[in-house]
């Protein structure tokens, strides 16, 4: 990437939501085919805000969004000649975030042992008066 300004640009995560299918597939091994589009709106002079929207195909379809904000101080150096950069960062964080939010949001298997009945029969007892 070439970097057109050595200004900094702040790029922020407002909102994120994802909608997943009710059941997981089996397989492990997912490969995720993306639509995804980016939308920017000009806030003021200096700020954008952008929606990035993915759609997933196949086993596991997603509708994902990442909205934020990107500010910078120079729009014309800091946005027009660098939108493809930016393009590519915030994809590049909305896949990072699509994948993080389907592993935390997998079902898993959790095995309890149960409590021996020693533990329940010594369980002390607490009484409140009818006046607190």
């Amino acid at each position: 990437m070439n970097v057109v300004s050595s200004k900094d640009v702040n790029v922020h995560v407002n909102k994120i939501k994802m909608v997943r299918p009710d059941k997981n597939p089996k397989n492990c091994d997912l490969d995720l085919n993306v639509n995804w589009n980016i939308d920017f709106v000009k806030i003021d002079e200096k700020t954008l805000e952008y929606i990035c929207v993915l759609t997933t195909i196949g086993e596991l379809p997603l509708n994902f969004a990442i909205q934020g904000l990107i500010e910078c101080e120079d729009p014309k150096v800091d946005l027009e000649k660098r939108s493809g950069e930016l393009s590519s960062l915030i994809l590049d964080l909305g896949m990072e975030t699509l994948v993080s939010m389907v592993n935390a949001t997998k079902d898993i298997s959790i095995q309890i042992d149960p409590v021996p009945e020693a533990h329940l029969v010594n369980t002390p007892r607490i009484t409140l008066d009818k006046g607190c």
